[in-house]
């Protein structure tokens, strides 16, 4: 009697967590849409100088980037999905990792994760699943973390940046030598990007080429409303020193927008911390204060499936407060 009644309230939680998970994907796809819409204009405008963008130095590809990896590290990297997103990652947070140590991160952390586990009880299957988490899991949340910070570092710069052009232009320099100025006066990541370009002009692309790179690498709307201006103007003429000095305004009053938006969803993101938080913290304090009474969580089936569930619920209550307090300006 027990075990039917406990197979008929795990069918309803299997149910009810298909239901709240297609819930979320349409609260997650009505949230995203003005972003998609922002992307797409975006999308829109390269496609309209697309011609300009397929030069020779665009097919061209470093020896260094195409070469197979050797060793159990090459292997390795061989077996992970989408090398290609992976490799964007890695560039976008500004780290010169290659996908060899990348993946051979990943497989250290599965495998110590995975023993370890093993080793305290925890029964087979347990243990995998969170190796592969961890082992997945935690060199992507790193890179996220840096691409955060760098993205954001560089968006505060950026009108900095379009400062020192505008003096520039205004004082009669070409854009090229404006642009390498960036690179010299600013620190990273700004300077840095902005040298990149100059250095990639340098080996022969053409600024057109090298500025769509940039933009792709940084994947920032900020950057890329300032590669069209450019190649606007390029196009058409006008005032560059004008157009970039409104730009930069623009830029300005985005960020103070987007600081206004943080503060007042300060308590929410609070909130979803401690909620997020606090479950991790008890479980420890049991481990501690009574370790038979706490790994009965781990080594009993029942008590493995209704904690799945529960982080399961967990996540995704998570996913919709972190979706809830992201607004696109």
């Amino acid at each position: 009697m027990e075990g039917g009644n406990f197979n008929i309230i795990l069918l309803a939680g299997v149910i009810l967590s298909a239901i709240l998970v297609g819930a979320v994907l349409f609260l997650s796809r009505a949230l995203s849409t003005g972003r998609k819409q922002t992307r797409e204009k975006l999308d829109r405008f390269k496609q309209r100088f697309k011609e300009q963008n397929t030069l020779k130095g665009e097919r061209s590809r470093s020896i260094r980037l195409n070469q197979v990896q050797e060793g159990l590290a090459g292997q390795i990297a061989q077996l992970l999905p989408r090398r290609d997103q992976i490799k964007s990652r890695l560039a976008k947070a500004g780290l010169e990792t290659d996908l060899a140590r990348y993946a051979t991160i990943s497989a250290v952390l599965f495998v110590v994760v995975f023993l370890t586990l093993f080793l305290m009880g925890a029964p087979a299957v347990l243990a995998l699943m969170v190796g592969v988490i961890a082992g997945a899991g935690l060199p992507h949340l790193y890179v996220s973390r840096r691409i955060a910070k760098r993205t954001e570092r560089f968006t505060q710069q950026f009108p900095e940046a379009i400062d020192l052009m505008v003096r520039g232009l205004k004082s009669g320099l070409p854009v090229n030598e404006c642009i390498a100025n960036v690179g010299q006066e600013l620190s990273a990541p700004t300077g840095e990007e902005f040298q990149k370009i100059t250095d990639s002009m340098r080996l022969g692309k053409q600024l057109e080429e090298a500025l769509w790179e940039t933009a792709d690498r940084l994947d920032t709307p900020d950057f890329k409303f300032f590669v069209i201006s450019l190649v606007v103007q390029r196009e058409t003429g006008g005032n560059l020193g004008e157009t970039l000095g409104n730009l930069g305004t623009i830029l300005r009053q985005r960020q103070s927008m987007k600081l206004k938006v943080k503060a007042m969803s300060s308590e929410a993101k609070a909130s979803a911390w401690i909620v997020g938080v606090l479950p991790f913290i008890m479980l420890g304090v049991i481990l501690v204060a009574n370790p038979d009474y706490g790994m009965i969580l781990f080594t009993n089936p029942k008590a493995i499936i209704a904690g799945s569930i529960a982080l399961v619920w967990m996540a995704i209550g998570i996913f919709i407060m972190s979706r809830l307090i992201k607004f696109e300006v």
